[in-house]
């Protein structure tokens, strides 16, 4: 009677373990949300909002507002909208973007590409990095931190 006991003991402490495993495991992004935010600190007017899905599965309708210049020059907004991203059990993502030039001798051709990896917190918050590099002009290119919340 005692062995049972140890067993049924050590079964229950193992399933413990797992559903507390599972828990730090799970993501920590509002199924559904709407997510809105800046880059850190604040640069050229960018603005970074996604959705993500229903299910919970995957980053949808990520774009940023103005792709983020790191050298002297300007001109109108980039906006650039990214592909679609699975969300990790861990709660990350990554994902990639491009602007394309519209007019001019270079029109059609891909003048940025940017990529973000971003990961779920706590308390409706994420954060992550964008990076941009600039086709032909490699000072221009830059990292920055951004954070959003639901």
């Amino acid at each position: 009677m005692a062995s049972k006991h140890k067993a049924l003991s050590a079964l229950c402490v193992a399933v413990a373990l797992l559903i507390a495993a599972g828990a730090a495991l799970a993501a920590n992004q509002v199924k559904g949300g709407s997510y809105k935010g800046s880059l850190t600190p604040a640069r050229d007017g960018a603005l970074i909002s996604f959705k993500v899905s229903s299910s919970g599965k995957q980053v949808i309708a990520l774009s940023v507002s103005n792709t983020p210049l790191y050298c002297e020059g300007g001109g109108p907004p980039t906006p650039v909208r990214f592909k679609n991203a699975s969300i990790s059990t861990g709660g990350t993502f990554s994902s990639t973007g491009q602007w394309v030039i519209k007019e001019g001798p270079k029109k059609g051709q891909v003048g940025t590409r940017l990529k973000i990896s971003g990961k779920f917190l706590k308390g409706k918050a994420e954060r992550g990095t964008i990076t941009t590099t600039y086709v032909g002009f490699p000072n221009c290119s830059g990292k920055s931190a951004y954070s959003t919340k639901a």
